[in-house]
């Protein structure tokens, strides 16, 4: 069994900078180290970091006082971040610069009177801290379906951003139906060049091999979406966070095998699958 490894794998550079900056607070302080939120989407990243007594919360707790807190790479609200500037901590904003872009960018829109239409998926914490940019409620509009199915006001001037990790294809096709729909419709895109430089990387991986593996975790946007793209280009695929993961079925009658990783994947998790995969006869 041969095995392939994606050129473009795992840790882009907006997650490459969440953590380190969550290393530097373990290791300087002011503690307790607080993030509000998973820092990025990997249980492996977040457990690391609870081991090295890192506490993680879903909101603000108002009675917090010292210590470091930490918004994670997916960005949040207005509101929060005010709330969070106002009380005794030490903040440290570890939001992917990408990811601030396209909130200003947003605001900026919507400043010029622009309804914003919003390409991701509900319940994202960038989508819900693309909302808290705004001053209004955005359209959110998750798929070719939902795109079809919108009306556009007579009179209203639009614009859309998107999730920066969704699949370029995935973003294009909304984004044609609404320019169909919507004269002088503004696209201001949002797409990160890392996530599709994964994804092509993936169908690359198709072209040779039957089956892909990839590493990632489920509430990971760009992981899942990795393992869709594969499945789009023929592969057959599978996302699992770890190697001890790995179907026992999985590798059966296959002479080659692809690799890869979402975006918040450490590359150690690469390393132990590729283990796991010699002792079953792989080889690079």
């Amino acid at each position: 069994m041969k095995i392939h490894l994606a050129e473009k794998r795992g840790f882009c550079a907006g997650v490459e900078r969440a953590v380190r900056m969550v290393e530097q607070a373990v290791a300087d302080g002011p503690y307790p180290v607080r993030v509000l939120h998973e820092i990025v989407h990997n249980e492996d990243v977040v457990d690391s970091f609870r081991k090295k007594r890192v506490e993680f919360y879903d909101e603000i707790d108002p009675s917090w006082t010292g210590g470091t807190l930490i918004f994670s790479a997916h960005g949040v609200g207005t509101a929060v971040e005010e709330q969070a500037r106002k009380m005794d901590l030490h903040l440290v904003d570890a939001t992917c610069p990408l990811v601030h872009s396209v909130h200003k960018r947003a605001a900026s829109l919507e400043s010029e009177g622009r309804t914003i239409i919003f390409i991701g998926k509900r319940g994202h914490r960038e989508t819900e801290g693309v909302a808290g940019r705004l001053k209004h409620r955005f359209i959110l509009i998750e798929n070719r379906n939902e795109a079809e199915l919108f009306q556009p006001e007579p009179g209203k001037e639009y614009a859309v951003l998107s999730q920066t990790t969704l699949g370029k294809t995935e973003y294009e096709a909304v984004a044609s139906i609404l320019k169909a729909k919507i004269p002088g419709l503004v696209l201001s895109g949002g797409i990160c060049a890392a996530t599709s430089e994964r994804q092509d990387s993936v169908r690359k991986l198709a072209e040779i091999c039957s089956k892909i593996i990839v590493i990632g975790s489920e509430n990971s946007s760009n992981s899942r979406r990795l393992r869709e793209t594969a499945e789009e280009a023929g592969a057959r695929a599978v996302l699992i966070p770890r190697a001890a993961a790995l179907p026992e079925d999985f590798t059966e009658n296959c002479a080659c095998i692809g690799i890869t990783s979402g975006a918040s994947a450490p590359e150690y998790l690469v390393e132990e699958l590729i283990e796991k995969l010699k002792q079953k006869g792989g080889s690079l």
